[in-house]
């Protein structure tokens, strides 16, 4: 079954503008593209740049994913949430991961200074065809410890958080990190690009680790006049048909006038939330909350493709070492679960799980 990319049909039902003709408050929605274009993400690595370019599609799921320069490296696992791979001295791993609407993309390698210079994040955070560029510099600080300095966004709107930095000690367990978030919102939506660098010595062998993670659309208040209205959701499903949900958002925040297409899609609609299942693994929900910051809609698209392609690569493919970065996967989602939220925002509360 040929995959379809829909992350843009989210932007589809939340970039709805207020409009007021003859009097009446009428809301107008964005034609956002259905696909979620390209970002091109460029980390330091042993004193020159290394690019990854990557495309994803429904539910997140990574589609192409190519290195420059490729000379060298060989692609470890391919799959359609994770693709590895080391360089030929084994000195170096990229790891890059897509799903449920976020992308991360990092590098490790022996110690800080192989990680060290610019690095920078190109894309469309809202599917909106506005490309946004991100630039920071990866570095030291004065004692020693990973630093982020030079962020800087194309965006003029965005909110470009201070440095972060934390130090753990263990019994000569060393642990540093420095973390930059920068945070995108448009029409009561919002995306957080969060930098981060660590540096682990234990045993007295050290481990540097830079990487670049752009989190899921989430919704944050807004005035009720600017929420109030007809939005519509609108995306492709994982055959490639098209699907969307039109809805009404009221004064009071709840949600009326719900119609879905198509209508074979199971709907349940009660008060501020609409749970809608195209099929058991293709769902969207739509969340309401108001209070005296007005009014914030959640757009949860949950869209699991079971049998979406494996990525396009631009290096050779060799998975002999597979099981070590099938137990990396099961160890990152296992410290995802037990925070019992999604890294990048709240938990969305309604009790089903991502």
């Amino acid at each position: 079954m040929q995959r379809k990319k829909i992350l843009g049909g989210v932007l589809a039902a939340t970039t709805a503008a207020l409009l007021v003709a003859g009097g009446v408050a009428v809301s107008a929605v964005s034609a956002a593209p259905a696909v979620d274009g390209p970002t091109t993400i460029t980390l330091p690595l042993f004193g020159v740049p290394l690019t990854v370019d990557l495309s994803t599609g429904a539910g997140g799921v990574l589609t192409n994913v190519s290195v420059n320069p490729a000379d060298g490296f060989t692609a470890t696992q391919v799959k359609p949430n994770r693709v590895n791979f080391v360089n030929a001295d084994g000195t170096a791993e990229l790891t890059v991961r897509g799903r449920g609407g976020r992308q991360s993309v990092a590098v490790r390698a022996g110690t800080l200074g192989d990680i060290s210079g610019l690095g920078s994040w190109s894309g469309d955070v809202f599917d909106t065809g506005v490309i946004t560029d991100v630039s920071f510099i990866i570095g030291a600080t004065l004692d020693g410890g990973p630093d982020i300095t030079g962020v800087t966004t194309s965006d003029p709107t965005a909110e470009i958080g201070g440095t972060e930095y934390k130090t753990d000690d263990d019994d000569g367990e060393l642990s540093q990190r420095a973390s930059v978030k920068i945070t995108f919102t448009v029409d009561g939506q919002t995306r957080t690009l969060k930098i981060n660098v660590k540096v682990e010595t234990e045993d007295g062998v050290t481990e540097a680790k830079v990487g670049v993670t752009l989190g899921k659309l989430r919704g944050v208040f807004q005035p009720a006049a600017d929420a109030v209205g007809t939005h519509t959701w609108a995306g492709l499903l994982c055959d490639g048909s098209s699907a969307s949900i039109a809805y009404t958002i009221n004064v009071d925040g709840s949600i009326s006038d719900v119609t879905v297409s198509p209508d074979t899609a199971v709907v349940k609609s009660v008060g501020r939330n609409v749970h809608v299942r195209f099929s058991d693994n293709e769902r969207v929900k739509i969340l309401s909350v108001s209070n005296t910051n007005g009014i914030k809609v959640s757009i949860k698209e949950k869209i699991r493709c079971r049998d979406a392609a494996d990525p396009t690569v631009n290096t050779p493919i060799n998975e002999s070492s597979d099981d070590d970065d099938e137990q990396k996967d099961r160890e990152h989602n296992d410290a995802e679960r037990k925070d019992g939220k999604d890294k990048d925002g709240e938990h969305d509360g309604s009790g089903d799980d991502d």
